[in-house]
């Protein structure tokens, strides 16, 4: 089974008053909540989207609910890896 890695940039927060951390815990919490404007951008080794499809935002949350992603955190921004099987 192939899996392709996603890397996404989203906003966290409000953007003019952005925090530098949260917990594990509030970063799952917030993810299981956001909504597709507040990605900026994700990007493949070989696609890069600013609006992404609205079926690739699903994967993305089924991925989220199963906490199968990493993160790292600063100034308000957030950068996840997520890795999503790719079924024939």
């Amino acid at each position: 089974m192939k899996k392709l890695k996603f890397n996404v940039e989203v906003i966290i927060g409000d953007r003019y008053e952005s925090t530098d951390s949260l917990n594990e815990n509030d970063v799952h919490g917030w993810l299981l909540n956001m909504q597709r404007q507040d990605i900026l951008k994700v990007e493949t080794e070989n696609d890069y989207w600013e609006d992404i499809p609205p079926d690739l935002f699903e994967l993305f949350k089924t991925s989220i609910k199963d906490k199968n992603y990493e993160y790292t955190m600063a100034k308000g921004h957030l950068w996840l890896e997520l890795e999503i099987s790719l079924e024939p």
